[in-house]
């Protein structure tokens, strides 16, 4: 083991997973609320007549859930990225050789304009392998993970493309914009957050594999 492999020690990482796995069901538990928020503001916006007060309390129910929900994601985000750097760092500790991605860099690649693209699958991927076996780790098969950022990109997109529409469709009020289009925007909101719910169930496979296969390896050792 090298001087750098051997400046860590393993962590237990079962306490930070639970942890993180809590945040990702009441994130799971948030967009289901926001379907129910979205179902409810497609049925207002089929209403023959519409008052100004129904469109304001239905405005500002969203605003909240959106806003309460954004506050867990960020939490969320934060406590992966610290999970994922202590992640690596017990790949490490655990005797895989050859890694290519510190532990800052599991972190900081996910903040590099275009490289975020694929450089935290990459990090992801390497971790996903070493923790399921610390010899010959690069042989092993990463399946899930291609699976969990290939709809991590497309969610992504996905995001972006009913945001521009949102804006653009708010910006738009009272000129050409109709009721049909509010309908519409609210389908695609609910399309996009059941697709977020399936990647979180993947996300969820995901982080309890990689922490129960370190967990494994360091018991038979």
């Amino acid at each position: 083991m090298s001087n750098i492999e051997q400046a860590y020690q393993f962590q237990n990482p079962l306490k930070l997973t639970k942890v993180l796995l809590i945040f990702f069901y009441i994130g799971i538990a948030f967009s289901a609320l926001s379907i129910l928020d979205s179902m409810m503001s497609y049925n207002l916006y089929s209403s023959a007549h519409i008052s100004n007060k129904e469109i304001d309390d239905n405005d500002m129910r969203t605003l909240v859930i959106g806003a309460v929900a954004a506050l867990f994601n960020i939490a969320t985000i934060i406590i992966f990225l610290i999970w994922i750097n202590k992640a690596n760092k017990n790949s490490r500790a655990l005797g895989s050789k050859g890694m290519q991605f510190t532990p800052g860099w599991c972190v900081g690649w996910w903040f590099i304009p275009i490289a975020s693209l694929w450089k935290p699958y990459q990090a992801v991927r390497e971790i996903w392998k070493t923790s399921q076996s610390s010899d010959n780790w690069q042989t092993q098969k990463n399946s899930i993970i291609t699976l969990w950022w290939t709809l991590w990109i497309i969610g992504g997109f996905i995001d972006q493309i009913i945001n521009q529409w949102s804006i653009s469709l708010y910006s738009d009020f009272d000129a050409t914009s109709t009721w049909l289009d509010y309908q519409n925007l609210e389908l695609a909101f609910i399309f996009s957050l059941i697709f977020d719910i399936v990647l979180s169930v993947i996300f969820i496979k995901m982080i309890r594999r990689i922490c129960n296969g370190q967990l494994s390896q360091f018991q038979n050792q």
